[in-house]
């Protein structure tokens, strides 16, 4: 048994190792709490563990034709955390100058001498992020990395960063607000969910400067976005969004839109929106008029009031007539008028009624068959689908709004305001369908916006038509709605604007006030549009045109949303090639009315259409004719010091010919030059203003 010293010695020995231990433990904790606090809490914050998540690529947005509507690129927030220790001052003080020059090249928002001096301070104090750029591309951040200093790797340069993604439009505001932004908008939020992709997570640990794994065993790679074919065509979506940027500018309209659609399967082709600042001249997309905005749609409807009174009784378009008197109607205190006044009593067929889109016979029509009970006529709308929404993919659309006898704001007069355009509400879109289903002869197709979507492991998923309704009236119907369409542009309010066309057009024209400027307050405003479809007799696109609020050069639907219509069916139909077989195949005699233009722009049309010509091209003005199916090209002489004969050119070609002289040009009106103010071989007086009419 060991004696009671040596326990004791024991004790006492343990006793000192503890107070020892103790005293070190105090000591840390004081040289933390007080000296070095906060490197150890950064050193902490580098060594954390966590799930990381690694955000999967946003698939691609494509138009049919594999054009890029929208894709996510890559960018970085780059900086230097100059308080690595990796870093090597001398290494640092050697390269600097040329680091300098080199960022200043590439990055450009700074001079070589503020980044000398920027990143020379930041590393003297120590800064841990010092910014070089908050958005660097992909291809630039790969040569940042080959600079002096920076290559010799992230821990020895400081070399910071951190990625990000920005959805881009390669086409800028072409269809902008269809492609959308963000869900649940447009394109992008109706197809989020397969664009979108699923995020990928994995188990990390956070060194100084970078996270690495701590296994493989939680990791789960990101599943990338599939790629979404629209149905827009991006060459109809130029000459639909161009053609209304026009008319919209030479109306000063508040705002418009247009949509193409075709007839078989309901696949959007274009469709645009667009609002103007009328006092600096600029378009923007505020809003998807087409799909939201719902709308009394003025004579366009007389369409459906047409189609009702037809499923009552099969009457004899040109042998029933109605007296629409002088053009003017009235319901107990409010009168339905003619857009003009008859100085004579005026008995019009009811062809004659459609294609001069009189109000008083639409009405006088409507209340022959239904003024005893107006319910019948409301039920024969519903059964139309012209009550129901089309539930179409794009976020936003409003349900359309047909009264009933049944509701608390029916009155005597309704039931006529409602047949010829008022106290109905319908989206340009609902609308578009409806016509587009009497040119399917009756069967309602939903328009649709995807073609197909191809996933990451390149699956092919293709969209078919979907059919609402397999038919909205009777066959015989159809066939005599389709005639009195006919007949509005060969010969009614729709003549003008599709004078000398190649094809023939079916539609109706709308006109409808918007506000009624009681006591003459205000002055009134409409809203003007046409619908209908191409070519008539073999139907294969529909589409509608509105312009809200007109307020110069007319405001009725066949001087302002017609001439949009047309702009776009005479692109649609040079582009489509079968189209253009099927008038050759009919030996149709071709008459094209030519601008005058650069001669080699003639060689691109005789290819296009097939016709011979002798002409060699190049960068001469001339004017053209097509005779005998031959292009016959001769050239306008333009002497180097003498004014420019640009009679018959476009404003484009005229502006260029006038300028390149030194002169200074005014134009006035719209089309081709018909007048110049300035004789033709007159000299040359450069800044002289010359003025262009144009008609």
């Amino acid at each position: 048994m060991e004696s009671n010293s040596n326990i004791l010695k024991r004790v006492y020995l343990f006793f000192f190792v503890l107070v020892a231990f103790s005293l070190l433990i105090i000591g840390a904790a004081i040289n933390i709490q007080f000296f070095k606090g906060d490197e150890v809490v950064a050193a902490v914050k580098t060594t954390s563990v966590k799930n990381r998540i690694f955000p999967a690529k946003r698939g691609d947005l494509y138009a049919k034709d594999g054009s890029l509507l929208a894709t996510s690129l890559t960018y970085y927030n780059v900086g230097l955390d100059l308080t690595s220790s990796a870093i090597n001052e001398d290494t640092l003080n050697r390269h600097i100058s040329d680091l300098a020059d080199s960022l200043a090249f590439l990055i450009g928002k700074r001079t070589s001498k503020e980044y000398y001096r920027g990143i020379t301070q930041a590393f003297k104090d120590k800064v841990r992020w010092y910014q070089l750029s908050s958005a660097l591309n992909y291809p630039d951040f790969q040569r940042l990395k080959t600079l002096p200093f920076i290559n010799q790797g992230r821990l020895k340069s400081g070399l910071a960063y951190s990625k990000f993604t920005q959805r881009k439009k390669p086409f800028g505001v072409l269809a902008a607000r269809t492609i959308g932004s963000r869900a649940p908008f447009g394109l992008e939020g109706a197809y989020n969910s397969y664009l979108s992709g699923t995020n990928g997570t994995q188990l990390q640990k956070r060194k100084p400067g970078v996270w690495i794994p701590v296994n493989n065993d939680n990791t789960k790679d990101p599943i990338d976005g599939a790629d979404v074919y629209s149905t827009i065509d991006i060459n109809i979506q130029e000459v639909a969004e161009n053609a209304l940027k026009d008319q919209l500018f030479y109306n000063k309209a508040d705002h418009g839109c247009a949509v193409v659609m075709e007839v078989a399967t309901g696949k959007i082709r274009a469709i645009a929106n667009l609002s103007i600042d009328t006092a600096t001249g600029e378009f923007f997309e505020s809003r998807n008029y087409a799909v939201a905005d719902s709308e009394e749609p003025g004579s366009t409807i007389k369409l459906a009031s047409f189609m009702a009174v037809l499923e009552k009784e099969q009457i004899d378009l040109d042998k029933k007539n109605i007296s629409i008197g002088h053009g003017i109607y009235k319901i107990y205190d409010r009168k339905v008028r003619d857009s003009h006044y008859y100085p004579k009593n005026t008995i019009l067929s009811v062809r004659e009624i459609f294609e001069k889109s009189s109000n008083v016979g639409t009405v006088k029509l409507v209340e022959e068959y239904y003024k005893q009970n107006p319910g019948e006529f409301i039920e024969r709308l519903y059964s139309f689908g012209l009550q129901d929404k089309l539930n179409v993919d794009i976020i936003g659309e409003n349900a359309p709004k047909i009264k009933s006898p049944s509701d608390k704001d029916w009155y005597g007069t309704t039931l006529a305001w409602t047949c010829h355009g008022y106290e109905t509400q319908f989206t340009p879109l609902q609308m578009l369908a409806y016509y587009n289903a009497v040119a399917n002869d009756g069967q309602l197709v939903k328009p649709i916006f995807i073609e197909k979507i191809i996933n990451a492991n390149k699956e092919v998923t293709e969209f078919q038509p979907q059919i609402i309704k397999s038919s909205i009236c009777s066959e015989v119907t159809v066939k005599k709605l389709q005639e009195l369409l006919k007949g509005v542009v060969t010969r009614g309010t729709a003549k003008k604007p599709f004078k000398g066309s190649l094809y023939e057009v079916a539609g109706k024209t709308g006109t409808a006030k918007i506000n009624y400027a009681k006591n003459g307050k205000s002055k009134v405003e409409y809203r003007s549009s046409f619908a209908g479809y191409f070519p008539a007799d073999n139907p294969r696109y529909t589409c509608i045109v509105v312009i809200t609020n007109p307020r110069q050069n007319g405001f009725y639907g066949g001087g302002t949303a017609a001439p949009v219509f047309r702009k776009i069916s005479d692109r649609v139909y040079a582009l489509d090639k079968e189209l253009r077989t099927e008038l050759l195949a009919k030996n149709v005699k071709v008459n094209i009315d030519l601008k005058n233009g650069l001669e080699n722009e003639y060689l691109v049309i005789a290819k296009e259409l097939s016709i011979e010509t002798d002409s060699r091209g190049g960068q001469e003005y001339a004017k053209a004719k097509v005779k005998s199916n031959k292009l016959k090209i001769k050239q306008i002489k333009t002497n180097t010091d003498k004014v420019p004969n640009v009679k018959g050119l476009t404003v484009k070609d005229a502006l260029y010919l006038l300028e390149q002289k030194g002169l200074t040009v005014k134009v006035v009106g719209k089309g081709k030059v018909r007048k110049q103010s300035l004789a033709p071989g007159s000299k040359i007086i450069e800044g002289k203003q010359i003025e262009i009419i144009l008609g």
